[in-house]
């Protein structure tokens, strides 16, 4: 439920705002670090008393829990996977580095919030995480480590300095990057679905919704992906040898 907020969010911040972010993407690095600020706050200080219970809901939760930096980076790896020469690829090409920092950037104002916890947790109470929570923060190393390389590189600055093979070789993590997220994510979220469909469950039926619909989403969102990034290779390996198999041009003598 929340990530299909999340996505609505997202893509509507994208629509209204492409061509701010192109001219002025430092604004937006700024924004997004006052995100971060802000959700440190918002932990440490208990803000949810104080803010009305939708404004959780609806905003601070898709930065809170990553839904909407998540969904940022979704946008991001589908420009890559669609028609290049499509009107909305076309459109966002030229911000997608741009909106692949925003998305690390926010990613790790839920960093920091689940941190705080989870760092105390390990250092003074190990005994108490679950199987869940050891496997997802195993999963969240090389998930943070190939965040801040992509994110590193993603800015113009670095990238003139690298070659462009080993700029275009360390960008291929956010393959590998995709598919740890989206295990990262059913780590979390299927045990919880699964205990909410047991008969001897007594959640409301509000959350088993949503757990079903998170676990659903993701899973159609990311499939997807993989799907037409799949195809989009096949595409551009018979291009290539097609073009390998062209006949040379006659030399005019």
């Amino acid at each position: 439920m929340i990530f299909l907020i999340a996505l609505l969010e997202a893509i509507l911040f994208v629509f209204f705002f492409k061509n701010a972010i192109r001219k002025r993407p430092a604004i937006f690095y700024v924004l997004s670090i006052a995100v971060i600020g802000f959700i440190v706050c918002y932990t440490k200080l208990n803000l949810y008393e104080v803010f009305p219970e939708w404004t959780y809901l609806y905003v601070i939760s898709v930065f809170y829990r990553g839904a909407f930096s998540t969904a940022l980076f979704v946008i991001v790896m589908y420009i890559g996977a669609l028609n290049p020469k499509g009107k909305i690829v076309r459109a966002l090409m030229p911000i997608r580095g741009y909106l692949s920092i925003i998305a690390c950037l926010i990613t790790l104002a839920h960093s920091f919030a689940y941190g705080i916890y989870y760092i105390s947790a390990v250092l003074h109470t190990p005994g108490e995480l679950d199987l869940r929570q050891i496997l997802a923060l195993i999963l969240t190393v090389p998930l943070f480590l190939i965040m801040i390389v992509l994110m590193v590189t993603s800015f113009k600055a670095v990238r003139k300095k690298m070659n462009p093979r080993v700029w275009k070789n360390v960008q291929r993590l956010s393959y590998p990057w995709f598919a740890i997220l989206y295990i990262y994510l059913m780590v979390l979220l299927v045990p919880s679905m699964l205990e909410s469909l047991s008969p001897s469950s007594d959640m409301e039926m509000i959350y088993k919704v949503n757990y079903v619909l998170s676990v659903l989403s993701y899973t159609v969102v990311f499939g997807t992906y993989l799907i037409l990034r799949v195809c989009k290779y096949r595409k551009d390996q018979l291009r290539r040898k097609q073009n390998l198999q062209k006949p040379a041009a006659p030399v005019l003598s």
